[in-house]
């Protein structure tokens, strides 16, 4: 079977694992790369892993990143076997340019900033990162410069501020219209 990958990328907040679980739940193949061991993981300037520090700060992500350890993720897009040839990946990470080339689509989740603090910050949210005031102000400087980047690389802007099955139907669509 020829697989088609797509990405479903966003800040914090977007919405991309409740969506990727939706998917899972429509009975489509979905990844949630940011929430799978060994895929995803902080690094120094120097590309070496980090742990996540409980304090981290703006002058420690200054000099950190949050990647995607690609060759894995490519392993495990291999290994999935979906019903309709459709695979959909959700996360991101400061090298998915490194990856573009994965998808077939890229689609980013977006939502006014209000509502992405008000999301990170939901007691039942099962990512703790964006909780801590820090967090959400080192995000609040970062999305817009990763929101111009992801739609200068040509990824498709999906109004995530509707409901899940909503978002879930729009990406579904474009997914099933959309051919190399």
């Amino acid at each position: 079977m020829n697989k088609r990958i797509y990405l479903i990328t966003g800040p914090s907040g977007a919405g991309k694992t409740t969506i990727s679980d939706h998917l899972i739940s429509l009975g489509n193949a979905s990844i949630d790369a940011d929430g799978t061991q060994g895929i995803s993981y902080f690094v120094n300037q120097n590309g070496k892993p980090v742990p996540y520090p409980q304090d981290a700060n703006a002058s420690w992500w200054d000099t950190h990143h949050y990647v995607w350890e690609l060759d894995r993720l490519r392993k495990l897009i291999d290994a999935t076997n979906p019903t309709d040839g459709l695979v959909f990946v959700a996360g991101n990470a400061a090298n998915i340019n490194k990856g573009w080339d994965i998808f077939e689509a890229v689609y980013y989740l977006d939502i006014p900033k209000d509502i992405m603090t008000k999301r990170m910050a939901g007691k039942d949210r099962e990512n703790s990162f964006g909780r801590r005031i820090e967090e959400q102000d080192q995000l609040l400087r970062w999305v817009e410069k990763f929101k111009a980047d992801m739609l200068e690389l040509g990824a498709v802007s999906i109004d995530a501020t509707k409901s899940v099955a909503e978002v879930t139907e729009d990406i579904l669509a474009q997914a099933k219209a959309t051919t190399r």
